[in-house]
């Protein structure tokens, strides 16, 4: 019988903060959540210093009503290139499943670059499955997910799209699920 193997990229998101700091080149300053005379790889800002305020809020939500001053009302997220939520309503209800799925749920910030009115995030998504996530019951598992954000900011300084980019296999297997292969008879 043929394995499927399952391959990890941890390559990608390093290329893409790559591309997005040759991208933001404009006269950057250092804003000091990723600098020290070791890294070399410093935040950088080239617009509004609120932003990273606006981004650290939002990462850290656990109400979704707080949503109501960080995005606009027609709110778009992508996950891996799919249109999931089209407005704040949509989100409000999609992050809803995160915090009864995992209560405990914890998002920390490896790299984080902001350039102009756009945000580069390179993130790490923790928490325990203590609660129904969707359809999924409870199956105590802890799980963690690396993941790639790339956040749009409108000049009143709200989040209006966000494109994410995780491995959506490995955190169902971290949830216990198995991938088979298919049957080709």
């Amino acid at each position: 019988m043929e394995q499927l193997k399952v391959m990890k990229m941890p390559h990608i998101p390093l290329l893409l903060i790559v591309l997005c700091w040759v991208s933001c080149n404009n006269n950057p300053r250092s804003i000091g959540n990723s600098s020290s005379p070791k890294n070399k790889t410093p935040a950088m800002i080239n617009g509004n210093p609120n932003l990273k305020a606006s981004i650290d809020a939002y990462l850290s939500i656990k109400n979704p009503d707080t949503l109501n001053m960080l995005v606009t009302d027609n709110y778009v997220r992508n996950m891996n290139g799919i249109p999931v939520v089209t407005n704040k309503s949509e989100l409000k209800a999609r992050l809803n499943l995160y915090f009864t799925g995992f209560p405990d749920y914890h998002i920390a910030v490896s790299h984080s670059i902001i350039c102009d009115s756009q945000g580069y995030i390179n993130w790490v998504f923790s928490g325990t499955h203590t609660g129904l996530f969707g359809d999924v019951a409870a199956t105590g598992k802890k799980i963690k997910i690396n993941g790639f954000s790339h956040l749009y900011f409108n000049k009143q300084g709200q989040l209006y799209q966000e494109d994410i980019f995780y491995n959506e296999l490995e955190f169902l297997q971290q949830l216990g699920y198995s991938l088979t292969t298919p049957n080709l008879k």
